[in-house]
């Protein structure tokens, strides 16, 4: 194991870390906003509730490995109203979501698409574990590299939920 690569107990420090600041966001959302809050929830993995949406598939190939670790602890995230909303797709959806990387996107081969945000544009994992950001609402429109690893994106995301919380000005990842 590399030293950045993902355990599941740095998944849940994460996803604890993460629930903190979505709780501080809706604690005060009806000060910000005129509407209610939507979904906005880290979903744990293997909640009655959701099924068995483990990734199973073990030794599927080309799932990176901490793609596979995150899934084990957590199925989804939900975050319809923090930023332009964010989402990390439940498990099942994203090792069924592959898409093609090109050479000049990264890591040629195939990915998973695993996250979106709200206007659409895609994260996608490689099988090197680089994570890759579509240039437009559309898998069609190519990819390009954003963290080297999950946990630089995941690292990326928390931040950008911190500053949210504190700012309630959304961050591009």
């Amino acid at each position: 194991m590399t030293a950045d690569a993902l355990d599941a107990a740095w998944v849940r420090t994460w996803a604890a870390d993460v629930t903190a600041q979505v709780d501080s966001v809706l604690a005060a959302f009806d000060t910000y906003y005129p509407f209610p809050p939507g979904r906005n929830e880290v979903v744990p993995a293997g909640r009655p509730d959701r099924g068995d949406a483990s990734p199973g598939r073990p030794g599927a190939p080309g799932v990176a490995a901490d793609l596979l670790t995150f899934y084990g602890v957590i199925d989804e995230v939900v975050l319809s109203d923090i930023g332009n909303a964010f989402f990390v797709h439940p498990a099942d959806t994203a090792l069924d979501d592959r898409v093609e990387l090109d050479a000049a996107g990264g890591a040629a081969g195939d990915a998973f698409v695993f996250a979106s945000d709200g206007g659409g544009i895609l994260y996608a994992i490689g099988p090197d574990g680089g994570v890759h950001r579509s240039r437009a609402a559309s898998a069609d429109s190519g990819f390009e590299p954003v963290t080297d690893d999950l946990r630089g994106f995941l690292d990326r995301l928390r931040d950008a939920v911190a500053r949210f919380a504190a700012t309630r000005t959304p961050t591009a990842l």
